[in-house]
C-alpha cells in the first residue's frame, strides 16, 4: 500500500501491521516521538494506552477509537486515534493518527482542577445552594439541594425555574442579603427553611441558599450516648419510634454492624412507659451457645455442675422494663423455641426448675443478618420472626446518609477533646474530604474509632489526613470491588469497551484510564 500521501501532513501518522510492526511513519511522527528509526520496530510502548491496546477491538469491531489524552514515550500529551486498515476487504493493520496537545491538556487540566475545586466547595456547604441565571433558572446546584428539593430520584434541578422549586418567583424572593423564613416541599414533607439571596459579582444572576430549620434530630440518652442525625431516612425512623414507643409491642431493628441499633433500642425504652424500669441487653452472638439459655432464663441450685446457688437470668432482671436481644440472628435454633414461648405467653422457667414464672417486660430485638434468608435455610423460626417484628425498623448504613458525617464528626470531636483534654480546631478540608468519600464498612462505630484515634495522635492543632486511621486493606477492597464491577460489565458486553463505558456511566477515556490503573487487560 502507498502511504506517501501522509508524508507532509501536520498530524503524525503511523501504520501498524497485524504483528504490531510499524511499517510506515511520516515525518511528523518521527519528530513528535523523537524516533528516526521507528519503522520496522514493534509499536508497543510508544504510548501510555499500549497497556490496554485497543488494536483487538478495532480489528474485531471494525470501528475506530479516539482518545483525547495519551502520553507518548517521550512524555508528551497527544490526541490519538486508531482506525482499521483493509486491503481487498481483508484487515491488514491499523492507522494511528496523533497530534501534540500538551499545551491544550495543560489548559484542560487546569480548567478541570478549577471545576473540581468549585464543586468540592459547593458540596462541602451544609446548606442547599442554587445558582440562578438572570431569569431565575437553575444553572448549578450542590448535592444538598438535590436531596432537599428532588422529590423523586429521577428529578433534575438544572433548568428548572426557582418558582417550581420553592413557589416563589425571582421577583418574590426576599431582598438581597436578608434572611427570610419560608416553607418548602421536601421528600420528608413540608418543612420550614431559612432563605438567603445574594447577587453574583458578575451581575449575571443570583445565588440562593436554603437551610432547613431544626433539621438535626438530637436524642440524648445519658452517659454521653446520643443519637444525632439530619438524614431524612433516619429521621423517619425516629418519627416512627415516637409513634410506637407508648405501645407495648415487640420491635425488630435491622441494620449493619455499627449503625446504632443498641442506641435506638434504648431510645425506644426511654420514650416508653417502661422508662423507669431496667433496660437489659443480651448479646446473643457474644455468649457461647452452652451458656446462653442459663444467661437468659437463669437457673436453680444444682441445675448443672457449678450451679451452687439460684441465679436469676436476664429475663427476670428486665422485669418491668425492656429486654433487648441484640443480634437475635445468632441465637441457636433450639433456644428460639423458648424465646417464642416467652414472647407469646410472657412466661418462662429457670434452667433445672419446674416452676413457671411470669414475665412483665417488653422485647426489642436486633439483627445485622437477613432473617428471611435464614428462615429459608432453616436457621431461624418463621413464627418467631413474625412475633418479634410487629414493628420493624431499618437503620441505614452511614454511606447512605453522608449528610450525617459532618455533624457526627463535630459531636465526636467535642466528646473526645473533652475526654482527653485536647484543644483542637477540627479537621482539615483534605481530611474531611477523605472521610466524606470513605464508605465506612463499620458505620458510626468505625467513624467514632477514627475520630478518637485522631484526637489522641494528632500533634498539631488541626487533624490532617495523616492522623486518620483507615486500614489500607479497606481502601484496597474498594479498589478491588471497582475492578470486579468493570470486569463484570465488560463480560456482559463481550469486551466492547465503548458500550461498557456507557453502561458504567463514564467517558470512554475514563474507562481506558481505569483499565490501565486497575491492571485490567
Amino acid at each position: 500500500m502507498d502511504f506517501s500521501l501522509f508524508d507532509n501532513l501536520f498530524d503524525a501518522v503511523l501504520v501498524i501491521d497485524e504483528n504490531f510492526k510499524v511499517v510506515y511513519a511520516n515525518r511528523s511522527a518521527k519528530v513528535l516521538l523523537q524516533r528516526e528509526d521507528i519503522e520496522g520496530r514493534n509499536c508497543r510502548g510508544l504510548f501510555s494506552i499500549c497497556n490496554s491496546c485497543p488494536f483487538g477491538y478495532v480489528r474485531e469491531e471494525g470501528e475506530g477509537v479516539q482518545v483525547y489524552d495519551v502520553e507518548t514515550i517521550n512524555s508528551k500529551h497527544a490526541c490519538w486515534s486508531m482506525s482499521p486498515l483493509y486491503k481487498e476487504g481483508r484487515f491488514v493493520g491499523a492507522l494511528e493518527v496523533f497530534r501534540d496537545v500538551s499545551n491544550v491538556v495543560h489548559c484542560i487540566v487546569e480548567a478541570e482542577r478549577q471545576r473540581t475545586y468549585k464543586e468540592t466547595i459547593l458540596n462541602s456547604i451544609v446548606e442547599a445552594i442554587l445558582v440562578l441565571d438572570s431569569e431565575g433558572n437553575v444553572i448549578e446546584h450542590n448535592k444538598v439541594a438535590s436531596k432537599m428539593l428532588c422529590r423523586e430520584e429521577e428529578d433534575i434541578l438544572l433548568g428548572k425555574n426557582i418558582k417550581e422549586l420553592i413557589n416563589l418567583s425571582l421577583e418574590e424572593l426576599p431582598p438581597e442579603g436578608e434572611r427570610s423564613d419560608i416553607f418548602v416541599e421536601t421528600p420528608c414533607g413540608r418543612q420550614k427553611a431559612s432563605l438567603l439571596v445574594s447577587p453574583m459579582s458578575s451581575g449575571f444572576g443570583y445565588v440562593v441558599s436554603l437551610y432547613v430549620l431544626n433539621d438535626v434530630s438530637v436524642c440524648e440518652l445519658g452517659e454521653e450516648e446520643t443519637i444525632i442525625t439530619k438524614s431524612p431516612v433516619f429521621q423517619k425512623v425516629l418519627d416512627t419510634v415516637k409513634t410506637i414507643a407508648d405501645y407495648d409491642v415487640n420491635v425488630l431493628i435491622e441494620g449493619e454492624t455499627g449503625t446504632g441499633k443498641s442506641l435506638l433500642a434504648k431510645y425506644i425504652h426511654y420514650l416508653s412507659p417502661r422508662r423507669n424500669g431496667p433496660f437489659v441487653k443480651v448479646n446473643c452472638a457474644a455468649i457461647p451457645e452452652s451458656l446462653l439459655e442459663a444467661e437468659l432464663f437463669g437457673y436453680v441450685k444444682g441445675a448443672f455442675t457449678g450451679a451452687v446457688k439460684d441465679k436469676p437470668g436476664k429475663v427476670e432482671l428486665a422485669e418491668g422494663g425492656t429486654l433487648f436481644l441484640d443480634e437475635i440472628g445468632d441465637m441457636p435454633l433450639p433456644l428460639q423455641a423458648k424465646i417464642l414461648h416467652l414472647v407469646q405467653e410472657k412466661e418462662f422457667e429457670r434452667l433445672g426448675d419446674t416452676r413457671t414464672r411470669r414475665a412483665n417486660l417488653r422485647i426489642i430485638a436486633s439483627t445485622n443478618k437477613n432473617l428471611k434468608e435464614l428462615i429459608k435455610r432453616g436457621e431461624f423460626r418463621e413464627d418467631l420472626y413474625y412475633r418479634l417484628s410487629v414493628v420493624k425498623l431499618h437503620l441505614p448504613p452511614l454511606r447512605e446518609r453522608k449528610e450525617d458525617i459532618p455533624i457526627l464528626i463535630k459531636h465526636l470531636l467535642e466528646k473526645y477533646t473533652r475526654k482527653y483534654a485536647r484543644r483542637l480546631k477540627g479537621f482539615s478540608a483534605e481530611a474531611m474530604r477523605l472521610l466524606l468519600s470513605y464508605h465506612f464498612p463499620g458505620n458510626v462505630r468505625e467513624l467514632e474509632n477514627i475520630v478518637e484515634h485522631a484526637v489522641i495522635t494528632c500533634r498539631g492543632s488541626l487533624i490532617n489526613v495523616e492522623d486518620i486511621q483507615i486500614e489500607a486493606e479497606t481502601l484496597q477492597r474498594d479498589r478491588e470491588e471497582e475492578k470486579e464491577r468493570i470486569k463484570r460489565v465488560l463480560e456482559q458486553v463481550g469486551g466492547n469497551r465503548s458500550l461498557a463505558a456507557r453502561m458504567l456511566g463514564m467517558h470512554r477515556t475514563t474507562l481506558w484510564r481505569k483499565l490501565r490503573e486497575l491492571g485490567i487487560g
